[in-house]
């Protein structure tokens, strides 16, 4: 004989599930905004998340320079980020350029849990 079972659901077990946010950068900026091989300037940014909330000071960038990464593993905290007005700022010393004109400075990050 067959046997029948009845349908129900299992009590559960608790996930604490994390939270996904986007990061948004905005007002990026150079100074001075142009400039020779060999000069520093200074790269800054305003980095907030979707939600309008400061990033952990354990976030990593990478700069980059016309594409290339110029400084690798930037992590925001205190030297160059401040979680009170989002602003972010790097010295970069420009590097040894193929050819004059314009060139874009930016950043660029993994996907990261923190």
């Amino acid at each position: 004989m067959a046997k029948k079972y009845l349908g129900t659901e299992s009590s559960g077990t608790p996930l604490n599930a994390g939270e996904t946010r986007s990061v948004v950068v905005t007002e990026e900026a150079l100074a001075p905004t142009d400039g020779y091989e060999g000069d520093v300037v200074v790269y800054s940014a305003t980095i907030k998340d979707d939600l309008g909330a400061a990033l952990p000071d354990t976030f990593v960038v990478d700069v980059k320079f016309d594409g290339v990464v110029l400084d690798a593993g930037v992590i925001l905290e205190a030297g160059n980020y401040n979680p009170a007005t989002f602003l972010f700022s790097v010295d970069l010393t420009i590097p040894v350029i193929a050819s004059a004109g314009a060139k874009t400075v930016n950043m660029e990050w993994a996907e990261q849990e923190i």
